[in-house]
């Protein structure tokens, strides 16, 4: 049971234990159960604004991810990381392109100045012609003409799903 007491301004909420008795079909141990919303307060947070355009074009050879059925959810990796030109942070709108082995892949307009994010697919084994994001492929960023390789391979076991490539370009 909740009781709300005004005070002021100011709302006090005081909690009663209440038995919730499990219904038929419950498998819990505990002989207690109560849901309990949380209300937050403080500063809104904050939203990236959304590009005005549309996404640039992978280069040729990406393999997007599969649509059969059970396939995992697009893309489900990520390279991220801070993106400074000549010691600067890059501007909001700079164009990033993820590369596979130095060959682009999916690109990204940045959101926000100096950083960036690219979600990729992995995978595309046994198609001809060859995908150039098959696992085992070297990640890079591309960025003003010029090519970063991060050493990363894609399914490194190491790394994961996701990883941070913080890059300066000249």
């Amino acid at each position: 049971m909740v009781r709300f007491l005004l005070a002021g301004a100011a709302a006090v909420l005081l909690f009663t234990a209440v038995r919730v008795t499990p219904g038929a079909g419950a498998q819990s141990p505990l002989p207690q159960r109560a849901v309990m919303a949380f209300v937050a307060a403080g500063e809104p947070v904050p939203t990236l604004p959304t590009p005005a355009r549309a996404t640039p074009p992978p280069g040729a050879g990406y393999c997007g991810p599969s649509a059969a059925v059970g396939a995992p959810p697009f893309p489900p990796n990520s390279v991220f990381g801070l993106l400074t030109i000549g010691g600067a942070p890059a501007p909001a709108g700079t164009v990033v392109y993820l590369t596979f082995d130095s060959q682009p892949g999916p690109g990204v307009y940045t959101l926000a100045e100096g950083g960036y994010v690219v979600r990729y697919a992995a995978g595309g084994q046994g198609h001809v012609p060859r995908c150039i994001n098959e696992v085992g492929s070297e990640l890079g960023i591309l960025v003003n003409g010029v090519v970063v390789n991060s050493g990363i391979l894609v399914g490194d076991p190491d790394f994961g799903l996701a990883f941070r490539f913080d890059i300066d370009v000249p």
